[in-house]
């Protein structure tokens, strides 16, 4: 009979030993993932200057006490408002002179070039004439009424209904417009579409900011756009045009960074940089796709930056992609 009590408690002991340990499971890492709807359109991937740091691991303690937080990212700020009246067609002057077009490492925003952004290069324009604001709903509507325009592929904005015709959004910048619809308008109101070449001095100046308003990083009050520091839009949608003073550029252009990507007149290619002319480079004689620029609502910081190039197919429309209008300065 000991013989048996004996046996049964080795045999207990035994079975205790081998039964695994009940360990928490680790736990899962959190991915932050932010939908771009002009992913499409960005020639080359780049998430270095995007990520969102993860939060520091907690270090272990004995109690079941909650796990420290980081400390609260930025809240977005309301849209500022535009300072004074806006003027619907206004143009400003853009005097003749050289600057560096292209990507500068050194006044870059903190991003790193892309390839096509490069070289860097002294250019040359002629004296011009670029809308101070987006073209309006107003003022697209004024062409498809005079026969001059199609109307845009929706009446919708991102987030609002009847946003096209609807008086409330009358300043607020066209959308849903392909290359065709926004060569067509200027034509109508006899203009152009303005190069690559110039829509980027009247964005960077002579001086070659990296933004707009100069080398400041992007915020709220400076662009509508993406905010880096939270992942989050700062607005969703289109804002009224000129409604970023502080965001203007040296010669008073607004939203040439931010609030929709814009149409200009240059076929896309990556490497044209290389060999496009010193003087007025009008872009290449052919392509697949047409050249869009500075950003929108739905992109990060570095599609806020003067250098940043974008592109996509003509006949593509969205509602994060606009335009504005230049012209030749008139002759004597």
């Amino acid at each position: 009979m000991k013989r048996i009590v004996v046996f049964l408690i080795i045999a207990l002991v035994v079975l205790s030993a081998c039964e695994p340990l009940q360990t928490p499971p680790a736990e899962a890492e959190t991915k932050i993932i932010v939908f771009d709807p002009t992913e499409t359109l960005k020639p080359q991937p780049t998430t270095t200057s995007e990520d969102i740091a993860p939060a520091e691991e907690a270090s272990p303690t004995e109690t079941a006490a909650p796990r420290p937080t980081a400390t609260a990212l930025a809240t977005n700020p309301p849209p500022p408002a535009p300072l004074g009246d806006i003027i619907i067609g206004e143009q400003v002057e853009v005097p003749e002179g050289s600057f560096i077009m292209g990507c500068d490492p050194q006044q870059n925003g903190g991003f790193n070039c892309l390839g096509s952004e490069l070289p860097g290069r002294a250019v040359t324009l002629s004296a011009f004439l670029i809308d101070k604001y987006e073209v309006t709903n107003t003022q697209y509507r004024n062409c498809v009424a005079d026969g001059g325009c199609r109307e845009p592929r929706s009446m919708n904005s991102q987030t609002r209904t009847d946003y096209y015709t609807n008086p409330e959004y009358d300043l607020y910048p066209v959308v849903f417009v392909s290359y065709q619809d926004a060569q067509d308008f200027c034509e109508w109101a006899g203009m152009r579409l303005p190069t690559e070449a110039e829509w980027e001095i009247a964005a960077s100046s002579e001086g070659h900011l990296a933004y707009p308003w100069g080398s400041e990083d992007p915020d709220c009050t400076l662009a509508n756009s993406r905010n880096n520091l939270n992942a989050t839009a700062c607005v969703g949608d289109t804002t009224a045009v000129g409604s970023y003073p502080q965001g203007a550029s040296a010669f008073g252009i607004m939203d040439m960074a931010g609030n929709v990507w814009e149409w200009v007149a240059d076929y896309y290619d990556a490497d044209y940089y290389s060999v496009s002319p010193a003087e007025n480079p009008q872009g290449p004689e052919s392509g697949s796709e047409r050249v869009v620029r500075g950003g929108g609502w739905s992109g990060g910081w570095r599609y806020l930056r003067s250098a940043s190039r974008a592109f996509d197919l003509p006949f593509y429309s969205g509602a994060d992609l606009g335009f504005r209008c230049a012209a030749d300065l008139p002759q004597d």
